[in-house]
């Protein structure tokens, strides 16, 4: 189980604890001043969790996209000072890329492509929820040129 916590402390100058706990069985679980919330995904393929916790004067949220978890903080990320946007859904043209990889996947290249197309599936929509489309267009390019060798591979055995 892996997870992360932060200290906040609101307008009352009273302390609080936040966490999130990634367990491999169950899902993820919030931690908010020791009391366990259990949360779900909006997103079966990929971990994506925005849960608002509310303090005097301190409004929080908890973000997690794939395996990274990061904290909100009246409007601006903790870690990096970035503006805070709510997590949005997962866009249309995404889901193409998904299917297309995972049938496509298994229809050039058998069980181990379709494999590969779901472990690039998952980069494809964790990198869309950051807002990287590049990233998504590279990942896929270079997810054709992979079916691509394993075909040439089974034409040139037959």
């Amino acid at each position: 189980m892996k997870g992360n916590n932060w200290t906040i402390t609101d307008s009352n100058g009273m302390t609080h604890q936040l966490g999130i706990q990634i367990k491999t069985f169950g899902g993820p679980q919030i931690t908010v001043d020791g009391n366990l919330y259990r949360v779900k995904s909006s997103n079966w393929l990929v971990n994506v969790i925005d849960y608002s916790v509310d303090f005097p004067g301190a409004n929080c949220h908890i973000v997690m996209i794939g395996g990274k978890a990061r904290l909100v903080v009246n409007g601006t990320y903790n870690d990096d000072g970035t503006p805070y946007e709510p997590v949005a859904s997962v866009p249309a043209w995404i889901w193409v890329l998904v299917g297309l990889s995972i049938i496509g996947g298994w229809f050039f290249g058998g069980l181990l492509c379709a494999a590969i197309g779901v472990a690039f599936s998952t980069v494809y929509i964790s990198a869309a929820l950051q807002k990287k489309t590049g990233k998504v267009i590279t990942m896929f390019v270079i997810f054709l040129v992979i079916i691509l060798l394993f075909f040439g591979l089974q034409l040139l055995l037959l």
